[in-house]
């Protein structure tokens, strides 16, 4: 299993337009055979700063979801969008179990 965490600052004047992008993203990724979960939050202290927590099965999901229209579009414009970022992690997980124990 793979997470990936990735997170960006948008200029102010594009939070809207990160907003809708990201949301066209997740929608989208959600179909994507071997995506388990793809979720993009605000910072609830800075509604600028966008969140994504993206949980993989593998790495072949992840070049799935890599093809995406929606994936495409954003990465167009994202050197305009944001204005810091975007930084992420990647964690490789050998095992995983529902919460709470």
């Amino acid at each position: 299993m793979l997470i990936y965490r990735v997170s960006g600052k948008a200029r102010s004047q594009k939070i809207e337009e990160a907003r809708r992008k990201f949301a066209g993203l997740c929608e989208a990724s959600r179909k994507v055979a071997g995506v388990v979960s793809f979720d993009v939050a605000q910072d609830v202290t800075d509604p600028a700063v966008f969140v994504s927590i993206e949980v993989y099965e593998d790495q072949a999901a992840v070049d799935r979801q890599g093809e995406l229209a929606e994936l495409r579009d954003l990465m167009a414009v994202l050197d305009e969008v944001l204005a810091d970022g975007p930084r992420g992690t990647v964690f490789h997980v050998s095992s995983a179990r529902p919460w709470p124990l």
